[in-house]
């Protein structure tokens, strides 16, 4: 969380703590288990003694993944194309991050346990296999458990302690980071969304520079500087040469090169562009401007000294004048400030991903809060429920400059 402005979040000027250490060295250094709403674990451990036994088939087939170095949806893409089986058909309780090591439930409609048994890749595999009558539903899970090594940990056992004791009170429930995309562009992008720029959505998403390794922004670039004009200025463009280049995107740019085949074959389709995003993701992108003004809001709160136990997200259906006043009229002003209203959170050309309100706690209080150390490094050990981030309570312990994406 290197830049916490462009997120939203603006209470930091009395920060308490600014802890030192190394985050993120390597993948494993964050481990996230899924825990169930009974409150099974998920763990990341590796289970070599699977049933031999052959389950009576049901609807869905659900597994373990567990992954490391690559996000829940390049997962499944992966999965898909091993085995044949539409994205469509994969189910999932929350997607977790790229950058960590990490277990969740999937769910599979109508998959077979020998499809998927037995595939294995240097970064991710598949344990703990069985079949149900229900799939995995997005939320339907109780939160995640964090195992955080900061690797060359300054801070004293009273420094641990005082944390300790201020998480016992709470911590802003903010959005993480991690939940914008890179560079923070998703919030651009809903919001040309919401103001009905689907051109300038399509460029932000499609073409527009980001914090990326060194070989997809060399390949994001030259496809900038092929389509640029197309886009943005309707000049036409050497198709086979659009062609070639389309043909040799790196497999990660999967969404950029359907989209940009569209525009070339329905020239200035930019709502069939953006369409071809498969909807999960489209939601994923939308929501980001809703969350950011929920990061915004709290942030005022705090600064201003409300306290509040939930904070609405903004949408269409959202009755500001039935919130508390103070909190109604920070969202309102934020409105304002970004020229939006309520009603055009509903997105007549995207109805299906049109967004509705629902309330968050301002508030997050990790469960079983523990720490060890292991030489220089220290380990944090944590869960959280549902929806909360472990980059936002370790931001609120550590040094900002350690958390950067």
């Amino acid at each position: 969380m290197d830049n916490p402005e462009r997120i939203g979040i603006l209470a930091e000027k009395d920060k308490k703590f600014n802890l030192k250490g190394v985050l993120f060295r390597e993948n494993k250094d964050f481990v996230v288990e899924e825990i169930m709403e009974d409150g099974k674990v998920l763990t990341v451990e590796k289970n070599d003694q699977e049933s031999n036994e052959s389950p009576e088939r049901k609807n869905f087939l659900m597994f373990t993944l567990v992954k490391e170095g690559i996000s829940t949806f390049e997962a499944l893409n992966a999965l898909s194309k091993a085995t044949h089986t539409s994205i469509k058909r994969f189910g999932y309780l929350g997607s977790k991050d790229k950058r960590a090591l990490t277990a969740q439930r999937i769910s599979v409609f109508r998959g077979e346990i020998s499809s998927f048994k037995g595939i294995g890749k240097s970064n991710l595999f598949l344990k703990d296999f069985m079949y149900s009558d229900s799939g995995c539903m997005i939320g339907k899970l109780y939160g995640n458990r964090f195992t955080v090594r900061i690797r060359d940990f300054e801070g004293s056992d009273e420094d641990l302690e005082n944390f300790r004791k201020e998480a016992e009170k709470g911590i802003p429930n903010f959005y993480g980071s991690q939940r914008f995309g890179g560079s923070a562009l998703n919030i651009d992008i809903s919001r040309q969304v919401f103001k009905r720029d689907f051109k300038g959505a399509v460029f932000t998403m499609v073409l527009k520079e980001r914090e990326e390794d060194s070989a997809s922004k060399e390949a994001r670039a030259r496809i900038r500087d092929l389509f640029s004009d197309y886009i943005l200025e309707g000049k036409d463009m050497d198709r086979e040469e659009a062609a070639k280049a389309l043909e040799s995107l790196p497999p990660r740019f999967y969404n950029e090169k359907k989209m940009l085949q569209r525009l070339l074959d329905v020239r200035h389709d930019y709502i069939g562009a953006f369409r071809l995003v498969p909807k999960y993701l489209r939601l994923l992108i939308l929501q980001s401007l809703p969350y950011y003004i929920f990061n915004k809001t709290l942030s005022e709160a705090i600064s201003r000294g409300i306290k509040a136990e939930k904070i609405p997200t903004v949408g269409y259906d959202l009755n500001i004048e039935a919130i508390e006043a103070d909190i109604g009229g920070i969202m309102q002003g934020i409105l304002k400030e970004e020229d939006l209203s309520l009603e055009t959170l509903k997105i007549n050309e995207m109805q299906e991903v049109s967004l509705k309100t629902f309330e968050r706690d301002a508030m997050v209080y990790p469960e079983e809060l523990s720490f060890k150390r292991e030489g220089n490094d220290l380990i944090a050990s944590f869960k959280l429920k549902k929806g909360a981030y472990a980059t936002v309570v370790l931001s609120s312990m550590l040094d900002k400059e350690l958390l950067k994406d």
